[in-house]
């Protein structure tokens, strides 16, 4: 029988954490203090409840799962009721990407905090599907669709296009429609950014690999260096004098989401921001589309 919220607290953070080194780090105690904990709920249950896996860790075993819901479930309602009692406010936990937060999130968060709604924690990670289901609220990133266990919507596009630095391709001059990068260096996305369609497209075109990294602004850079070519954002290598963009026959495009998992969407201050992100991207694409509009508009007039 359990009977005390630090031995739910227990196995929320060995479930969450994976390994019982790292929920003592994020309860704050030793490691011995969570094993004895662990084998005291053990022999009170008379149950073994986590199962040791090569790649996973620790992961819960099934008559585990309904005390480890009901530690979340008691741990949230914790944090909304001392937010809804004049308590300091959780902000909300956004993880992103390099690209995400710099295109998406910046200015979406600079008009939620003007609105005076409540903080916001924007974390930036090279793999975010690595993270723990403890280390974010809320998800913005490339996806192709919304997993399973997440609810969801597409709130833009990345256009992707091939730079180089000048005098990389003054040294390597590419052939004029060239469907493959075959006898050049190319610069290619490592960690969960390569598994994106777009990289692997790009991966298909062939080069020898001068460098990998699971950031774009770090293949940018190398770009820059005269490194070899990279698939970088359009809207981020474009601004960039030191790049030359090789006007590459295809251009892919990277779909983002927003998401968050079913039981956290259903929180008030979660599923709050995530209707005010759908009006707020939805207004920023009718805008957008509205500007291209203009633009085409104008061209057909001076040309007419």
């Amino acid at each position: 029988m359990i009977s005390d919220w630090n031995d739910l607290q227990t196995l929320l953070a060995i479930a969450e954490c994976g390994s019982l080194s790292a929920a003592a780090r994020a309860l704050g105690v030793s490691q011995s203090t969570v094993s004895r904990r662990l084998q005291s709920i053990e022999n009170a249950t008379e149950e073994r409840l986590f199962v040791q896996t090569r790649n996973q860790g620790l992961v819960p075993a099934e008559v585990a799962r309904p005390l480890i819901e009901a530690a979340r479930k008691m741990r949230d309602a914790f944090r909304e009721a001392s937010a809804a009692s004049g308590g300091a406010p959780v902000p909300i936990r956004i993880a992103s990407c390099e690209v995400t937060a710099r295109t998406f999130m910046a200015d979406a968060l600079g008009a939620w905090v003007h609105g005076n709604n409540p903080a916001v924690d924007l974390a930036v990670h090279d793999d975010l599907f690595a993270l723990a289901d403890n280390d974010f609220d809320i998800m913005v990133t490339p996806l192709e669709s919304a997993p399973l266990d997440m609810v969801g919507r597409r709130i833009g596009i990345i256009r992707w296009a091939l730079f180089a630095s000048s005098g990389y391709l003054d040294a390597h001059p590419r052939e004029r429609n060239a469907a493959r990068l075959d006898g050049h260096r190319v610069i290619q996305a490592s960690g969960s950014l390569a598994d994106i369609a777009a990289c692997r497209w790009f991966a298909g075109l062939g080069g020898d690999v001068a460098f990998l990294a699971s950031s774009p602004l770090a293949q940018m850079e190398a770009a820059a260096r005269g490194l070899g070519i990279a698939m970088l954002p359009e809207s981020l290598a474009q601004h960039d004098a030191r790049l030359v963009n090789l006007d590459f026959l295809q251009r892919p495009v990277s779909d983002v989401w927003m998401l968050a998992r079913r039981a956290d969407a259903a929180k008030p201050r979660i599923g709050a921001f995530m209707r005010w992100a759908r009006g707020y991207f939805s207004a920023q694409a009718a805008s957008a589309t509205a500007s291209a509009r203009v633009s085409s508009s104008s061209i057909t007039t001076e040309t007419s």
